[in-house]
């Protein structure tokens, strides 16, 4: 492979993780620091500013766990009215490769969350990523979530953990 496409293949692997870092930012600035969902316009700029991480004609399957959306929209509305107050994502060891203008990737998910119920969860999953290069934009066209783990956590609760001075 010669330089300019080392760089460039460089280049979309180092826009894929900066893309999947600013998907997880957004699913997790729904919620307060009180780990409350934030007020419905808040609510939905950060669930359309996650959403906009997407093609057009995405497809975001959570499997029998979180079901199956498609199209940017969609996907919008799902994470706009989703089942949590709060929400950590933690995506780490990408594997990425690039063909052209799309590219595949894996991640490990670790995900702390609180239910609307209150219930704090632990989630342990890998992702399954495909993206597109859409007029020089990276964006994901569909994620497969592969749920390994999702039980409930009831030592100290974060949920529990309200405006604390750490």
């Amino acid at each position: 492979m010669d330089m300019a496409a080392r760089l460039d293949r460089l280049e979309a692997e180092s826009a894929i993780r900066r893309l999947k870092g600013r998907y997880a930012y957004w699913a997790d600035a729904k919620y307060t620091a009180d780990h409350e969902r934030k007020p419905d316009a808040e609510m939905n700029e950060a669930a359309r500013q996650q959403s906009l991480c997407f093609t057009e004609d995405a497809v975001w399957d959570g499997g029998d766990a979180f079901g199956l959306t498609r199209g940017r929209e969609a996907i919008h509305d799902s994470f706009r009215t989703g089942p949590w107050t709060f929400a950590m994502h933690y995506f780490t060891t990408p594997w990425i490769d690039v063909d052209g203008n799309s590219a595949k990737a894996r991640w490990m998910l670790f995900e702390t969350a609180t239910r609307r119920d209150g219930t704090a969860l632990w989630m342990g999953a890998h992702t399954d990523d495909e993206y597109r290069n859409v007029e020089g934009e990276w964006l994901i066209s569909k994620v497969t979530v592969h749920v390994r783990f999702l039980v409930p956590f009831s030592g100290p609760d974060w949920a529990q953990l309200k405006n604390k001075p750490w």
